[in-house]
Formats: C-alpha cells, structure tokens, sequence
C-alpha cells in the first residue's frame, strides 16, 4: 500500500483520541547516553513482538534522547511498571535532566539502568534488549531488540494508561 495525492489522514486530535482508546501498560524505556549517564523516557508503544527469537520492540520519538542514547549503546532496557508507580510514569514522561535523582536503579546486561522498587513505585518486569535494527514510523523509530535478559513479578499488578488517565486491574 502507499499513500497518494487523494490519501487524507484524520487530524492529529482525531488521532490522538484513537491511539489513546487503547488501553496500554506503562514502560519506562532506558538506555545510557555515556558512562554513568542513564537515560530514559515513558513510554506506552512497547510490545512483544516475537518468541523465537525473542524480540520487543519500542516506538521513540526521533528528537528524543532517550533514543539517541539506545542508537550510540546499542542496547535499552523496557521498565515494566507495577500498579503503585504512577510518580514515576511521571517523572519520566518530562523532559530535561535530573530524572534519575532519587530513583533506585542498578546496572543490566551492557550497563542499562534496570529501575528498583522505590518511594515512587516499582516494576513488574524488566526486559534488557540488543538492538537489532530500527525502522522509521512517521516521527517515531521503531526499535527492535533482541531479549537477553530480563525478570518478571507474576504477582505484581502493572499500571495501565487509557484516555490519559492511569488505571490498574483490581487486586
């Protein structure tokens, strides 16, 4: 399919009224922009793409730091977060410096920071991912990782996002 002259998309508003009727869980993807320089981003375009090979893969804004660190290491980090980590989500869905003061993390596989449990709240997975290759997507990058190492909390409850507002599954 390719898009001609006669092709008219909705609005953006539309659009966006769209992508946020879907209910998404909350990511915080994370990568490092130079030695002992963590970086990272909320993000909702995350999923799981396939099982074998395992990949994930996670949308990104062209002008976004964030991705410009994961191009430069190679490698980011997919932050599950638990139902308790509303402040968190916010935190690092602004933009500037300063938004790993205060948040418990610790080196992953190739130095991604992996966030820990903390006064803002904490995750239910982590997944370390090798980028394998990225592929444009209007004003994102797609990026696609290779799995490499990861954990999962099956009994923790993950924090959602639908129509701006955040939700969790009853407990």
């Amino acid at each position: 399919m390719s898009l001609t002259d006669d092709t008219a998309a909705v609005p953006a508003e539309l659009f966006k009224a769209l992508a946020g009727s879907l209910p998404t869980g909350v990511t915080v993807v994370t990568s490092l922009a130079g030695p002992g320089r963590p970086a990272g981003m909320t993000s909702g375009a995350v999923c799981g793409l396939s099982a074998d090979p395992p990949l994930m893969l996670a949308c990104l804004g062209r002008g976004s730091r964030t991705l410009a660190a994961i191009e430069r290491s190679g490698a980011f980090c997919v932050n599950v977060l638990d139902a308790g980590a509303q402040r968190l989500s916010e935190r690092f869905a602004g933009s500037g410096d300063g938004k790993f003061d205060g948040v418990a993390w610790r080196p992953g596989r190739h130095g991604v920071p992996v966030l820990d449990a903390g006064a803002e709240g904490g995750t239910v997975a982590h997944a370390v991912c090798e980028v394998l290759e990225t592929v444009g997507g209007g004003d994102h990058l797609i990026v696609i990782g290779l799995v490499v190492a990861g954990a999962c909390d099956r009994e923790a409850a993950p924090l959602l996002y639908h129509r701006r507002r955040y939700a969790a599954f009853p407990r």
